[in-house]
């Protein structure tokens, strides 16, 4: 039996590093050709922190002022409102960024430290950088080894609206679109430059009468509120690794060798399921042994042995040119390149 299939091999597969995570199994026999196999693969952050950052700090210097609404908004904004919106987006991509950290296998990323001291140098919104005495100072104080600083954002709410063309007081179509721009930098700790600027450029779409009917909607500071969340999120996702679904599809065909493997699956028996395409690869119809080939392939990636299952796809390739296996090469290409980097990234926890 594979252990990823069971819930406590799932625990020891994140705590050993193990970069997939078998979720859940999904057998679809609707085209009686393939079965999906669904799962989850660590994917690895774009941004590689050096060995001895343990403490991130995130800290608030975004700019709180009119300048970061599209003029259009702006009217009939006061101070109060100004102070409300700001804290709902700052909080949101706070609270998205935090998801991404709490679920990443980087377990010193779990608890960074929050921190805010909002600029008051420019209404236009230009990055002021941090010197390197200030980094150290704020790192200092509260014992951190790098700085991820929002450092301004932009945010516009708009509506549009499409008419029928022999009616054009009847609304079509009617949506808000709520969009918004994000930089963020991070700072390490003795650096005298800032090491990873970065801009999340968002846009949401909410409907509202779509083809003259109307839609459940929510109001505006909800979707304020989603968007900064998204952008919060997709920044995060950037800082550490993550987890991503993927599938692979099995051979099941028309042959019955194969259909009976599957079964095997179905019930959890992956052992007997490997000893039929075993017996299949050696078969003298060539197609039918590349498709047992490339099962043996999912199998091997399942157990996490990806060289194994990269030589049983190139044995399938050779066999046979099937377009699924042409796919399946560039996706564990993929994973090839990106386990260095994985490994490197978790590999202290």
């Amino acid at each position: 039996m594979i252990p990823f299939l069971k819930v406590k091999g799932l625990v020891v597969r994140v705590k050993s590093l193990i970069s997939i995570l078998i979720l859940s199994l999904v057998l679809q026999g609707c085209v009686g050709i393939y079965a999906v196999v669904e799962f989850e693969v660590l994917e690895p952050a774009t941004v590689q922190f050096p060995d001895r950052v343990n403490q991130l700090i995130f800290l608030n210097r975004a700019p709180l002022t009119p300048d970061t609404w599209s003029e259009q908004n702006q009217v009939g904004m006061d101070a109060r409102q100004l102070v409300l919106l700001d804290t709902l987006i700052c909080n949101n991509l706070n609270r998205g960024a935090l998801e991404v950290l709490r679920n990443s296998p980087i377990e010193r990323f779990h608890r960074p430290i929050w921190l805010s001291d909002r600029r008051t140098d420019t209404t236009a919104l230009e990055a002021k950088i941090l010197t390197k005495r200030e980094v150290g100072d704020i790192c200092d104080a509260v014992g951190g080894d790098a700085i991820i600083s929002l450092e301004s954002y932009t945010t516009s709410l708009g509506q549009h609206f499409d008419y029928y063309p022999n009616s054009p007081n009847e609304i079509r179509n009617h949506y808000f679109e709520v969009s918004n721009s994000v930089t963020w930098i991070i700072y390490l700790y003795g650096s005298p430059r800032p090491f990873d600027t970065y801009t999340t450029i968002d846009t949401l779409f909410f409907p509202v009468i779509e083809d003259g009917e109307f839609l459940p909607n929510k109001p505006g500071v909800e979707m304020i509120r989603d968007l900064s969340y998204e952008s919060g999120f997709k920044y995060g996702s950037y800082l550490v690794p993550i987890w991503n679904q993927a599938s692979r599809i099995l051979y099941r065909g028309q042959e019955d060798s194969l259909k009976r493997a599957v079964k095997y699956i179905d019930q959890g028996d992956w052992e007997s399921a490997f000893s039929i395409w075993n017996d299949l690869s050696t078969s003298a119809d060539s197609t039918l042994a590349a498709k047992a080939y490339h099962n043996m392939a999912v199998y091997y990636e399942l157990e996490d042995k990806l060289d194994t299952a990269s030589v049983m796809l190139d044995l399938s390739l050779g066999l046979d040119t099937l377009d699924p296996d042409r796919v399946y090469r560039e996706e564990l290409d993929v994973r090839l390149l990106n386990r260095k980097d994985i490994v490197k990234q978790v590999i202290r926890n």
